[in-house]
């Protein structure tokens, strides 16, 4: 089949007039971002989660652009972003965020990060401490306590996982609303979602579904996230209960990706750590309970 996605992904109506792209030298690669709101404002960096791009926070970046610089990146080979054949990791991706805020002259932020985002935050947090003012962990951290069930080990699904990504991919093409459907796990309700919304997000996985260069991305990451866990996220995790950033963390109460038990937990770890709890929300509540999650932002 031809690809019906030739061209490039397009941002969210929201987020579009507020496109930037950059050449991170050290970083090798072109990075696009969003960057809004008043230049001597307190800065937010909105760091996105695996398979998605900056869009998912479409809902809550013009809002909290009018009293703060807000940035959302595309990480490298997501979304708009080189795409180029590399490894990619979460010391990489955090070395792209730390060298933006540099190219931005950002010195500090509140570092905002969803799923893997908040793995990659937290890491930020963790390593280069003055670069953090606040952190915010949005359905996901290096601290997982309980993971989804599965039938396979890990070594089994490591092995396997090019062959399995490539067979479901090539499976997904052909179908548009089994791609959407692959969606279903990530929200409480994704059919109660406005209509809008829906539409976006059909077309987006759809767009993904065909990007073969962003497939293998997020392939090298998921193949890259476990000796990353099992090395240096394992020393980081042992700093978490003395790291002096101010910690939020905020968790969709019906997530079925990272359960609840998990922010609950993570927010137990770090003394001081608070914890907001968006119910009717899944793993996105950015998305999918804009309102709710902005009130246990700004909180």
């Amino acid at each position: 089949m031809q690809n019906p996605f030739p061209g490039p992904m397009q941002p969210a109506p929201t987020l579009a007039p507020f496109e930037r792209s950059i050449h991170l030298k050290q970083s090798k690669a072109r990075v696009c971002y969003f960057d809004a709101g008043p230049r001597d404002a307190p800065t937010i960096v909105l760091i996105h989660g695996l398979q998605d791009e900056a869009d998912t926070w479409r809902h809550v970046f013009a809002p909290l652009a009018e009293q703060h610089r807000v940035v959302a990146l595309d990480l490298p080979g997501f979304g708009r972003s080189d795409k180029a054949e590399r490894g990619y990791s979460v010391p990489f991706f955090a070395g792209v965020v730390i060298e933006l805020m540099d190219r931005l002259g950002i010195h500090y932020a509140t570092l905002v990060g969803n799923s893997l985002g908040g793995i990659i935050a937290e890491t930020i947090a963790l390593q280069h401490t003055a670069r953090a003012l606040r952190l915010v962990l949005v359905d996901g951290s290096l601290s997982i306590v309980r993971r989804p069930a599965t039938n396979h080990n890990l070594l089994t699904k490591l092995l396997f996982l090019d062959q399995v990504d490539k067979r479901n991919f090539a499976l997904l093409r052909p179908n548009p609303q089994v791609a959407f459907d692959t969606l279903l796990p990530y929200y409480a309700n994704l059919p109660a979602m406005p209509q809008a919304d829906r539409d976006f997000l059909f077309q987006r996985v759809n767009e993904r579904v065909w990007d073969e260069a962003q497939r293998l991305a997020s392939l090298s990451t998921q193949q890259h996230l476990p000796g990353f866990f099992i090395g240096q996220g394992r020393r980081l995790i042992k700093r978490i209960p003395t790291l002096p950033v101010p910690t939020h963390v905020i968790w969709g109460e019906c997530d079925s990706i990272l359960v609840l038990e998990n922010g609950q937990a993570r927010a137990r770890l770090q003394a001081g750590a608070s914890l907001s709890i968006i119910p009717n929300a899944g793993h996105l509540p950015h998305q999918e309970q804009p309102q709710a999650f902005l009130a246990a932002l700004n909180s």
